[in-house]
């Protein structure tokens, strides 16, 4: 068999966190340019939190040289909020067959697992520790690397491949997601898209985006198993 370097977004594809990023984002944006949470409008699904905290400010008539040099400040301030919405969110859920698929990837000696997610790492790391499933993924590729999710599986596959000393071909390399940017920055390096249907985003619409592989959900781990293992 091949060798895989499984690559799993985080919201929506793993864990439901009942819009706590959303909310903090919201707060972070109010404490420092007085933005009102409920006039965001922007969808922010697949999309690199970066990227979101600059799309809401140009909407919001914010200049780009401007926007730009307060990023790294908001950032630490969504931090804060984050941690207290996640730690006050009652709906927070990890999705069905979550740790049943990881579990069946770390029986088999050719799979590594990493992330692949538009989360900063600290928020990433923070979403992922209340289910405790950090220590599967010693490696990922964050939005604290790139504001642009397609630069991201060039970064995952450098620190895979440096991490498992071993070299992975972008064919070698599965992106599991939940949304259309998932799948595009899959097919934009050469990697296999799975994606589950357990986000926002309309099956429809998905379907659009011609992803290798596209279930209702990551429950069924034989079937997610062979296709990522195909």
């Amino acid at each position: 068999m091949r060798k895989r370097l499984v690559l799993f977004d985080i919201d929506e594809t793993m864990i439901s966190s009942d819009g706590a990023g959303r909310r903090a984002i919201g707060r972070s944006l109010e404490v420092t340019f007085g933005i009102k949470p409920e006039s965001i409008s922007i969808p922010m699904s697949g999309k690199t939190d970066p990227q979101i905290l600059l799309e809401i400010l140009a909407q919001e008539g914010v200049p780009e040289c401007e926007a730009a040099r307060h990023i790294e400040k908001i950032i630490e301030i969504y931090l804060k909020f984050l941690e207290e919405e996640i730690a006050n969110c009652l709906n927070y859920i990890i999705h069905d067959g979550v740790r049943d698929l990881i579990a069946a990837l770390h029986e088999e000696s050719n799979a590594h697992l990493g992330l692949l997610t538009g989360n900063v790492e600290r928020g990433a790391r923070m979403k992922l520790a209340r289910f405790d499933l950090n220590h599967h993924f010693p490696i990922g590729a964050f939005g604290s690397d790139a504001v642009n999710r397609l630069d991201l599986p060039a970064i995952a596959k450098a620190r895979g491949d440096r991490h498992y000393q071993r070299e992975f071909a972008p064919s070698e390399m599965v992106i599991i997601g939940d949304s259309v940017n998932d799948v595009r920055c899959a097919k934009h390096f050469g990697a296999r898209s799975i994606v589950a249907h357990t986000g926002k985003t309309t099956r429809e619409v998905l379907m659009g985006e011609n992803p290798d592989y596209l279930f209702p959900s990551l429950a069924n781990t034989d079937l997610v198993l062979s296709a990522i293992l195909a």
